[in-house]
């Protein structure tokens, strides 16, 4: 589930719709959640279905550290890409700011955090831009990704958290642990699909 203060609109016309603030999102905010509600397919159930529905729905979809396919039920599925974004995935079930969101700014994410299967060129306007997302970006950025995200989970008590307890189960324990300073931060290299062990399907 993505934060209520946002919501989808028109943005730049190269990129089509994104997902935009309605209210100042501080930085330290979880800003999406992993729920029940959304769509978890293992690869054999991807591939069964007709081929029409798989194009209409890879689009929107991401690989997760189990290789599951995860559809988004609300409109996070919308929030493009750049490569100094606005918010990050974690290892705990939870996307992040990683800085200040004013009203009305495009909230955006990091595609190199979803497991791409193939490199494809991206054009995200930004500084610096990478040009192109490859199957390593995890493991060659993933030292300052982590510092971004690191700091910015040390504000989570620190903000208001519509979404917090929408989080539950081990991943709600280990970011507590985390929080608490009983457990050492869970690097973004574990999101990272490496095929096996195989996992559960929903972790």
């Amino acid at each position: 589930m993505i934060h209520p203060h946002t919501r989808v609109r028109s943005g730049d016309p190269a990129i089509g719709v994104g997902v935009f603030a309605t209210q100042p999102i501080p930085r330290g905010t979880v800003v999406v959640v992993r729920d029940r509600f959304d769509i978890c397919l293992d690869r054999e159930a991807f591939f069964a279905m007709p081929a029409s529905v798989r194009e209409a729905m890879e689009t929107y979809m991401y690989h997760d550290k189990c290789g599951n396919l995860v559809l988004s039920w609300d409109h996070a599925r919308y929030m493009n890409h750049n490569c100094h974004p606005t918010t990050m995935m974690t290892d705990y079930g939870l996307e992040i700011a990683v800085r200040d969101i004013d009203a009305g700014e495009e909230l955006t994410t990091e595609y190199g955090l979803l497991n791409v299967q193939e490199p494809y060129a991206i054009c995200c306007g930004c500084e610096d831009c990478r040009k192109r997302l490859r199957m390593d970006d995890i493991d060659v950025y993933c030292g300052c990704w982590d510092e971004r995200i690191r700091e910015s989970l040390a504000r989570i008590p620190c903000v208001d958290q519509p979404l917090l307890p929408l989080l539950s189960g081990e991943a709600r324990s280990r970011l507590d642990e985390f929080l608490s300073g009983r457990a050492a931060y869970s690097s973004v290299r574990n999101l990272k699909w490496r095929a096996e062990p195989e996992c559960a399907q929903g972790d």
